[in-house]
């Protein structure tokens, strides 16, 4: 009978010193995960993270492993393999906001709105209620839908209405659209009509000079050698004049392309460096993750 009890206290003392030695051993491990992770080594703390997650299934360690990937600039990982977590809103919120800016990264702004637009205001925690609103329109301000904008404001006005942030941006946002946008279209049947016009009308009148007098001087030579009897040349500069007249048409639309895709690159880069670009680690609390 001595003799099992002794037995049986060895035993116990063994179980012991083992679970002790696993928990040294975990706090290490994630010691040197931390390590890794604030000194930007991502791709290592997603290897040490992936041997600690065989043993701790926790969605706060996915979410850590794929912010390590958006991190590290793998958005594409992040899009094809990530599943957003639904198990509190908090989470909900921080990994359906790392999925939809990995979108916003690759530069597919619709999916990146597309993403986070269901998400209901009054099912966040309070602090994150204008973060949400924010990001959700950051990738409608790149693509110039005023409209969507505008419902967006309106579903969240009564969650902000004293928050001095969305104030100050929803005047911004009113101002944008009534600054408005130039139509391509527009500006392609202005040089059409005259020349040069419709890169004027973009922005750009040294382009648009140089539309004119290119049309109108090959134009002018055109008549000039007609007039002398030299047809054959004539016939080359009316060519070249109608060459250059349709490049016009076509160049004005594309000024007026590139100069909404300027002038929405500028509202948003004034957007996010008054209110905040995102960044996954603002929502990683490392000891919750490994706690």
């Amino acid at each position: 009978m001595k003799k099992i009890s002794i037995g049986l206290l060895l035993i116990l003392f063994s179980i012991n010193i083992s679970a002790s030695d696993k928990n040294v051993f975990r706090e290490k491990q994630i010691k040197f995960i931390k390590e890794l992770y604030q000194s930007g080594r991502y791709f290592d703390s997603i290897a040490e993270t992936g041997k600690l997650q065989v043993t701790e299934k926790k969605p706060e360690i996915e979410y850590f492993i794929y912010s390590n990937y958006f991190s590290a600039g793998q958005y594409d990982t992040v899009i094809y393999n990530y599943t957003p977590d639904f198990t509190s809103n908090e989470l909900q919120f921080t990994s359906l906001l790392l999925l939809s800016q990995s979108f916003f990264k690759k530069g597919l702004y619709m999916e990146s709105y597309e993403i986070l637009k269901n998400s209901e205001y009054s099912s966040l925690p309070e602090k994150y209620i204008f973060t949400m609103f924010l990001r959700r329109v950051e990738p409608l301000i790149l693509t110039g839908e005023t409209s969507v904008i505008d419902e967006e404001i309106l579903k969240s006005k009564i969650f902000l209405e004293d928050s001095y942030n969305f104030t100050k941006l929803r005047e911004e946002l009113e101002q944008y659209k009534k600054e408005g946008l130039k139509s391509p279209g527009y500006a392609g049947l202005l040089s059409a009509v005259v020349p040069g016009l419709g890169q004027c009308y973009a922005g750009y009148p040294g382009e648009g000079l140089i539309s004119l007098l290119s049309v109108a001087a090959t134009a002018a030579g055109g008549v000039y050698m007609k007039d002398r009897g030299r047809r054959g040349a004539s016939y080359t500069m009316f060519f070249f004049s109608g060459l250059f007249y349709g490049g016009n048409i076509y160049s004005a639309y594309n000024a007026a392309e590139f100069r909404n895709s300027e002038l929405l690159r500028s509202r948003h880069n004034s957007v996010v460096s008054k209110y905040g670009s995102y960044s996954s680690g603002d929502y990683i609390d490392l000891e919750s993750v490994f706690r």
